[in-house]
């Protein structure tokens, strides 16, 4: 018998995929602005990949980041005044404004993971049938989407203990993402 032949080899391909999947991911989203593109194509990758089979990550996701392409890159702006308007607040010294600023960030991290989904799912939705969309989503699916929001909270405070982490297991965050946004869809259909 070849090692070719056996599972664990099959099992092996797939993991390099999903680590070769985070590593583009990374590289892709290293300019802050392609945040919610690269993030829209590897949902597009693991959407293609939903039959098991695992394999062209890199015409899928570039096939996926040409999705929404332009309105993503705004949202992603969108992201970066967020968040940087959320740090100015969490540096005041009032209760008040510190709470809200998470509050504000934790909301719209889960609007923005819906956004994600709907763009990485269908291709002919305007812009506002989009966020209308995600921000039912986010009524909808509070649940699912504060677990995602959770599960992307504890990945970046292991990447700040360790950043290789990052690395290793970005495609593994996607995989888990992706179930919990997938099981949320089951729901609809």
């Amino acid at each position: 018998m070849k090692l070719v032949e056996t599972k664990i080899y099959a099992q092996l391909i797939v993991i390099s995929d999903y680590l070769l999947l985070g590593l583009l991911w990374v590289i892709v989203s290293l300019p802050i602005v392609t945040l919610v593109p690269a993030s829209t194509a590897v949902l597009y990758v693991l959407r293609q990949w939903q039959d098991g089979t695992t394999g062209s990550i890199f015409a899928h996701f570039f096939t996926g980041i040409r999705k929404h392409f332009f309105i993503n890159l705004l949202a992603s702006l969108l992201t970066v005044g967020i968040f940087a308007a959320t740090n100015s607040l969490l540096q005041e010294s009032s209760q008040v404004l510190i709470i809200s600023g998470y509050v504000v960030s934790i909301i719209y991290l889960m609007f923005l993971l819906s956004w994600i989904d709907n763009c990485s799912r269908d291709e002919k939705l305007s812009v506002f049938k989009l966020f209308e969309q995600s921000a039912l989503d986010l009524m909808v699916f509070f649940v699912g989407n504060l677990g995602c929001t959770l599960l992307i909270i504890f990945f970046t405070l292991l990447i700040f203990v360790f950043p290789p982490f990052i690395f290793l297991f970005a495609g593994a965050v996607w995989k888990l993402l992706y179930l919990i946004l997938s099981r949320k869809r089951r729901v609809i259909e």
